[in-house]
Formats: structure tokens, C-alpha cells, sequence
């Protein structure tokens, strides 16, 4: 009997998201075990500092100071991960094509591990952004968001609701964001990726940080309601490596929705 279509995406799925939330926070742990002992991780220096609520709270010290080495090392490791991030997305892509390109699949499990790398590599900018601000206060925030696009998923693939309807919706909403990317000059792979911090109003920059959240989540509940539609109508595309496609479709979704709201935070 074959494993559905939409068992083998959410195992894809699933193995991702909750392996960044592992990576994240073992991350954080790495970094504060570091600033007790003085030593550097990820090449940067932590301190302890404490929260109003007498919760430990690091910094990394220098990062914001334009000119120090710690500020070129936290810009250079920001640098470092996207580029690999990027990259490994390609690979996944190429590998998927393989099969068109030269007659036969590549085994299901190179495509995954490759996008298994793509959350990797995004993982540490995660964990640095939630220190950056207050890692106690914005664990919580990242957690749920995982929980939502989790949530979100689930909903659009096996509740047997029609999301159909949503495509001329997400069409039509999609115009405010490419004009607020194209009139405030941002690069386009950049700013569709981690949003803008700079040539905006902090009003209109929240603003599109929550609208592009909400028009970011309706997309992956329609992304995964088509999964449903596509295991439903055709059969023979019930492949492990089909799957693998879908996943990380839904995965680079919900890589944008984190980063929207890390910037709805004001991260």
C-alpha cells in the first residue's frame, strides 16, 4: 500500500521545522554558555546582561557599533548564512530538475537533506536575531510562529475545506508589497527575504511587516490546500521526491513568515 502524498510531504515538512527549532535553541544555549565562560561562539562575544523581569538576556557585545570587530563578524555571519542559504535552495532545485534534465529521479533523500542544509544555514541568523532583541520574550513569539505555519499546514491539507478561493485574493494583495519593495528601492531578493530596515518610516515599515505576515500565512495555507488537491487528482504523482518539492515550497513560505514577524517585532 503506498504512503499518501500528503503523509510524505508533512514528514519532509515536520523534520525541517522542528530541527530548526532544535538548531535555534541549541544555538542560544551554545551562546549563553559561552558568555559565562568568557569564550567566543559563532566568532562573536557575549555578555550577560538581564531583562527587566531579572531574566538573563545576552548581548552581543560591539554588534552594534559600526567599525568594531564584532560588528563585521555578526554582518559577515549574517552574510555567510544567507549565501549558503541561497545556494543550498539552488541545489535543491537542481537536484529536483535532475530527473527532467537527464531521465531519471535522484534518490528522495538527497533533495531532502539538501533542504534539511538550507534551514541549517538560516538557523543561526534566527537564533542571533531573538539574542539581538530579548531571547527570553522572542523565543516564545518564534516558537508560536512555528506552531501557527505548522498549524497553518495542517488546516490546508486535511481539513477538506476548498482554499480555492483565496488565489484572486492573494493575487490582488500581492500589489501593495511588490510597490512597497520598488518604490523604496530595496533589493528584491533581499527585501522579499528578511523585509527592510532602512529608507522607511518605522510606521510604514510595521505596517508592511504585518500585512506581508498575514498575506505570507493565507499563501501557505493555499500552498498546502493545493498539495491536498494534487494528491487528490493525481495519483501518479505520488512520489517521495514530488513531495520533497512540496515541502520545501511550504518551507521557504514559512522562512518568510518568521522573518515578517521578527520584523513586525521590530527585529
Amino acid at each position: 500500500m503506498d504512503t499518501s502524498f500528503i503523509f510524505k510531504v508533512m514528514v519532509f515538512y515536520s523534520t525541517v521545522l522542528f530541527a530548526i527549532i532544535a538548531v535555534v535553541l541549541g544555538f542560544i544555549y551554545q551562546c549563553r554558555k559561552a558568555a559565562k565562560t568568557g569564550e567566543m561562539f559563532f566568532y562573536l562575544t557575549f555578555k550577560e546582561t538581564y531583562d527587566d523581569k531579572g531574566q538573563l538576556d545576552l548581548v552581543p557585545i560591539n554588534s552594534e557599533a559600526e567599525g568594531t570587530e564584532d560588528y563585521k563578524r555578526i554582518n559577515e555571519g549574517f552574510g555567510v548564512c544567507f549565501g549558503m542559504f541561497f545556494i543550498f535552495t539552488l541545489l535543491v532545485m537542481f537536484s529536483l530538475a535532475w530527473e527532467e534534465q537527464v531521465g531519471y529521479a535522484l534518490p528522495a533523500f538527497i533533495p531532502f537533506s539538501l533542504m534539511l542544509a538550507t534551514g541549517l544555514w538560516i538557523a543561526p541568523i534566527f537564533a542571533l536575531l531573538l539574542i539581538e532583541a530579548n531571547e527570553n520574550d522572542l523565543i516564545k513569539i518564534f516558537l508560536s510562529t512555528t506552531i501557527g505555519c505548522y498549524s497553518l499546514v495542517l488546516i490546508g491539507s486535511s481539513s477538506g475545506i476548498d482554499f480555492t478561493f483565496l488565489e484572486p485574493i492573494l493575487l490582488l494583495g500581492f500589489l501593495p508589497i511588490f510597490i512597497y519593495y520598488f518604490v523604496n528601492g530595496v533589493p528584491w531578493i533581499w527585501g522579499i527575504t528578511i523585509g527592510t530596515t532602512w529608507n522607511v518610516r518605522p510606521r510604514v515599515r510595521k505596517f508592511m511587516a504585518y500585512y506581508s505576515m498575514v498575506w505570507f500565512s493565507l499563501f501557505l495555507l493555499l500552498q498546502s490546500n493545493t498539495a491536498r488537491f494534487l494528491a487528490e487528482t493525481s495519483p501518479e504523482d505520488n512520489t517521495w521526491n514530488n513531495a520533497v518539492e512540496v515541502a520545501m515550497q511550504l518551507w521557504i513560505t514559512t522562512v518568510e513568515i518568521i522573518f515578517r514577524v521578527f520584523e513586525a517585532t521590530g527585529q
